[in-house]
């Protein structure tokens, strides 16, 4: 009779670790889903306050060179001042050297949401940050 009951056991044991981890992973599901919602939920509330209280920074013109021999520069200005915090540098590594041996500037347009428009010029090297904060 002993070995009849060894089977039955065997499937009695099986059923009570799936059971146990059918728990665990919906826990596991649970908690996952939680983590994600709280986090979306803390991004939307930083975003929200960023936008009410500082607008974000719109780069619509930079152009760097010197007398005429310029060259467009707003897509790197574009990324650097997202990536640094406003922060960017008049420098060659944003477009190339459009007048070799001259002494260059960069000059940037942008806008803070609905805002007229800001102009700011900064020399070659030098560093330049762009802010809404007033």
């Amino acid at each position: 009779m002993a070995i009849h009951h060894l089977p039955v056991m065997r499937v009695a044991a099986i059923l009570a670790l799936t059971a146990a981890s059918a728990s665990v992973f919906a826990q596991s599901t649970e908690y996952r889903r939680g983590y994600a919602d709280g986090f979306v939920a803390g991004k939307n509330a930083a975003l929200e306050e960023q936008g009410r209280h500082w607008p974000r920074v719109h780069v619509e013109e930079a152009e760097y060179g010197a007398r005429g021999m310029t060259c467009d520069a707003l897509r790197a200005v574009r990324n650097e001042v997202e990536r640094n915090d406003g922060n960017t540098r008049a420098g060659n590594h944003l477009c190339g050297d459009p007048a070799r041996g001259q002494p260059k500037h960069l000059r940037i347009v942008y806008r803070c949401g609905d805002s007229e428009a800001m102009r700011v010029v900064v020399r070659e090297n030098e560093v330049v940050r762009l802010t809404c904060r007033q």
